[in-house]
């Protein structure tokens, strides 16, 4: 059942303002090895309380995979398995919410599955070859879930996101 604090709670037991604001990263921000081989390390130092999201491209194609775009990952199979991995994660995130924290959410500029405001299009299919993406406005798929349960749920949060636009 998930935490929900009553009417007037509070368990600040002494934070400053700046303790109250929970960073939430991607997890290639935190863990460049997790990223597309080839792909710089993007410059990221969270200061303060961070959680760090799990990477659901590397844990669905593994380290070894090719750079995918968000028309390849939307589909309902990959839906389902970024819900089934931010569970728990929405669960804490509200846990923190309810104690008082201020949640930025952190994502990662084109990403198919992190990207806040901007993700990528493009490689219609077929056989492996040198092809281009563009740049589109639009959520990843991740993170398109991720801020979907946190609405439903009624968890504010502010999002941005890093890296070349």
């Amino acid at each position: 059942m998930p935490y929900t604090a009553k009417s007037g709670e509070s368990r600040d037991k002494g934070c400053t303002q700046e303790e109250k604001v929970v960073t939430v990263a991607a997890h290639c921000l935190l863990n460049p090895l997790t990223r597309v081989k080839g792909l710089a390390p993007l410059p990221f130092r969270p200061e303060g309380p961070t959680v760090q999201l799990p990477c659901p491209e590397a844990l669905y194609l593994g380290l070894e995979r090719w750079a995918v775009t968000r028309n390849q990952l939307d589909v309902p199979q990959f839906r389902r398995f970024c819900r089934a991995l931010i569970e728990q994660y929405v669960d804490l995130l509200q846990m923190l919410a309810c104690e008082g924290a201020k949640l930025r959410i952190v994502g990662v500029a084109g990403s198919p599955s992190c990207g806040v405001a901007t993700t990528s299009s493009g490689y219609t299919g077929g056989r492996v070859r040198e092809c281009e993406h563009a740049r589109v406005a639009g959520r990843g798929v991740f993170i398109e879930e991720l801020l979907a349960e946190l609405e439903r749920r009624g968890v504010t949060f502010r999002a941005e996101e890093i890296g070349k636009k």
